[in-house]
């Protein structure tokens, strides 16, 4: 008698729901997987869990099951100790072999980190370039370098002249009339 042929799985291997369980898997879904994995290296239940962390039970469960309706600052949060964080990639262009790649801090642009209006208080316009000037603007020198606490910028985000569009427009709008509608 020969023995039974055990080549390949003798029981279901779930390989096809495996495979479309992980293409269907979203950024929420897998917050909610790091945080039940952290859990689980810990050995601990959610009550357990939340006790840990000083959280509600009521938050563990949401987090882990619904992590998409928390804020960005909380994932954040609830990720710091567990091992796993959030990152921005770069996608590749459809069709290409290229694979996804994880932004590094040296990918932004210089002035998009350190430019910012005199005060610091906010960014230059992002569809605009900026730029270092070593020499204050023109429109420095002209209106502001006499001012006692005038302070020289260091970015300059040049604006564009207006086309011949934009001064046709302006000169078929009555005077103080800026409605949409004029436009």
């Amino acid at each position: 008698m020969k023995p039974p042929n055990h080549h390949g799985p003798t029981s279901p291997t779930f390989a096809a729901e495996l495979l479309a369980a992980r293409a269907d898997l979203t950024l929420a879904d897998s917050i909610g997987l790091a945080l039940r994995a952290h859990r689980r290296r810990m050995r601990m239940s959610q009550r357990t869990y939340a006790q840990f962390r000083d959280w509600p039970r009521a938050l563990v469960s949401r987090l882990e099951s619904q992590a998409g309706r928390a804020t960005l600052a909380m994932v954040e949060k609830a990720l710091a100790p567990t091992g796993y964080a959030l990152a921005v990639v770069a996608l590749p262009e459809p069709g290409s072999e290229e694979r996804v790649q994880l932004v590094d801090p040296s990918h932004w642009p210089r002035t998009e980190l350190l430019a910012r209006v005199r005060g610091g208080s906010r960014r230059f316009p992002g569809h605009r370039d900026t730029r270092q000037v070593s020499s204050p603007p023109w429109w420095w020198w002209d209106r502001e370098s006499t001012f006692a606490l005038s302070v020289e910028p260091h970015w300059y985000c040049p604006q564009a002249p207006p086309s011949a569009d934009d001064l046709a427009t302006e000169e078929d709008q009555a005077p103080g009339d800026h409605s949409p509608e004029a436009a």
